[in-house]
């Protein structure tokens, strides 16, 4: 059986680990541990998409990337990546990959939705009817739409609140907030409580596709249409029929490209790349999402009024993590149990107050990836501030130096981790062991600091705390 899907590493435990799986999950693969053998199985034409390493010695990632490309235009490419290094990502993706996953990685939660996507956009040439298709993002009814949505504190609240509201309508929605908030995340929202959540979910990161690729990806294109089109391709808005298309870094769109996009969300109507005839009808809803000032760019002419407008109908802001306090009980225990894989790992009161007091201007993103480095880097059971991101030891660092001597400074570093064992007593219902587990911390050691702080009931140990209890929760205060 000629495979859809190509796996490429030059470790060979990877490859079989990774095509047991897929192949358990019904996906017809192929593993290699060298790059040209998998290259002469790309001439066959059949295959779909290559997952590949991006650092491989007998030939770079990037270069297998660009003959791939050569080889079969149509062939999409993943890559994976232990470093993640920002300019080699940055140059596969402007090189034509689809996206990228950094090792290690989930093969159900990260994997095989992308490979869901590529392998469920049919070909023009051979696409089933209509509802047969298998589409990722589909959840059962009696599934939570909401579960992928970790803290539901205050700041996020007035945004939950909307969502069943706003996914009952085929309004336009534009997300606005900060790099790293979880966009994408409400997107999956959206569409699981929308009455499209049998329909396909199609996402599209407009900053990681070429502008010159931007309209044969987004429109799809027939055979013939250019050098390398050797069969009709299907693009992402045809892929989207009956259900929700997700316009992700909206406001990386090129202004000459601009009109094209608006024509086809106004008409839900496009034409494919070569084909200037026959007109692709398309019955979706659209959801957008930016981390960039519309409104400057508008008055800078880099984003057109009227584009703007047509995506605009419905605003939602996703709140940055800064405001999110009340979550970080949750986050911790989330990220812990994600990247834990099954190793019990609590924090340190240090590496909890550095934790609670960093600002985190990446936001979610950056706060999970600071917990999976302290669980990769921490030798023993518990994490300490050393095993922690460097930014966030030089703010910890520098808090606790502003503060040293300052009564009033140590009041406001203890009231916030006061606030943070309080909120995760709220969220276990007092039940300290589950408050410990959201925390990341033994239930010995959450019972001792409760008690250090009187938060059981009795007078609170003054040799060690200047505080009774936690400042109002309109004005929290973070130290630095």
């Amino acid at each position: 059986m000629i495979p859809d899907v190509l796996i490429v590493d030059d470790e060979r435990e990877i490859v079989s680990v990774l095509t047991t799986a897929l192949r358990k999950k019904g996906v017809s693969v192929g593993g290699f541990t060298d790059p040209e053998l998998a290259l002469e199985q790309l001439k066959t034409g059949s295959v779909q998409l290559v997952v590949t390493d991006i650092k491989m010695p007998r030939m770079d990632g990037l270069e297998f990337l660009r003959r791939i490309k050569t080889i079969c235009p149509q062939c999409e490419v993943i890559v994976m990546t232990a470093y993640a290094k920002v300019d080699s990502v940055r140059t596969a993706l402007k090189s034509g990959a689809l996206d990228y996953l950094r090792k290690p990685f989930s093969i159900k939660g990260e994997l095989m939705p992308l490979i869901r996507t590529v392998l469920s956009t049919p070909r023009a040439d051979e696409e089933p009817e209509r509802g047969t298709r298998d589409f990722t993002s589909r959840v059962d009814d009696e599934g939570d739409p909401l579960a992928g949505i970790v803290g539901r504190g205050a700041a996020m609240q007035p945004l939950l609140d909307k969502l069943p509201r706003v996914a009952r309508s085929d309004a336009p929605v534009m997300l606005r907030g900060p790099s790293g908030v979880g966009k994408e995340v409400i997107a999956n929202a959206l569409h699981r409580l929308s009455a499209r959540r049998k329909g396909p979910l199609v996402k599209v990161n407009c900053a990681a596709i070429p502008e010159s690729l931007l309209e044969s990806t987004l429109f799809g294109y027939v055979k013939g249409a250019f050098t390398g089109a050797i069969r009709d391709h299907v693009g992402f808005f045809q892929a989207a029929d009956g259900g929700t298309l997700f316009l992700d870094e909206i406001g990386e769109v090129s202004r000459a490209f601009q009109p094209k996009l608006l024509q086809a969300l106004q008409s839900s109507e496009f034409h494919r790349v070569g084909d200037a005839v026959s007109p692709v009808k398309v019955d979706c809803r659209y959801i957008a999402a930016t981390n960039r000032n519309l409104e400057e760019a508008m008055a800078e002419g880099t984003f057109r009024e009227d584009l703007y407008y047509r995506l605009n109908v419905i605003p939602l802001s996703v709140p940055p993590l800064i405001e999110r306090h009340d979550d970080l009980p949750d986050l911790i225990g989330h990220f812990l149990r994600q990247f834990g894989q099954g190793r019990a790992k609590h924090f340190s009161p240090q590496a909890l107050e550095a934790l609670t007091g960093y600002e985190w201007p990446g936001n979610v993103r950056e706060f999970a990836n600071a917990i999976q480095q302290a669980i990769v880097l921490g030798e023993g059971e518990q994490i300490e501030t050393t095993d922690l991101p460097v930014a966030v030891q030089d703010a910890y660092a520098a808090s606790q130096g502003s503060l040293s001597g300052s009564p009033q400074g140590s009041a406001s570093l203890q009231s916030m981790e006061v606030r943070c064992l309080q909120q995760a007593l709220n969220r276990a219902g007092g039940n300290r062991t589950a408050a410990a587990d959201f925390l990341g911390l033994t239930r010995r050691a959450f019972c001792y600091r409760i008690k250090k702080y009187g938060l059981d009931g009795e007078e609170p140990d003054r040799s060690q705390v200047r505080v009774a209890g936690p400042p109002p929760v309109s004005t929290p205060t973070r130290p630095g």
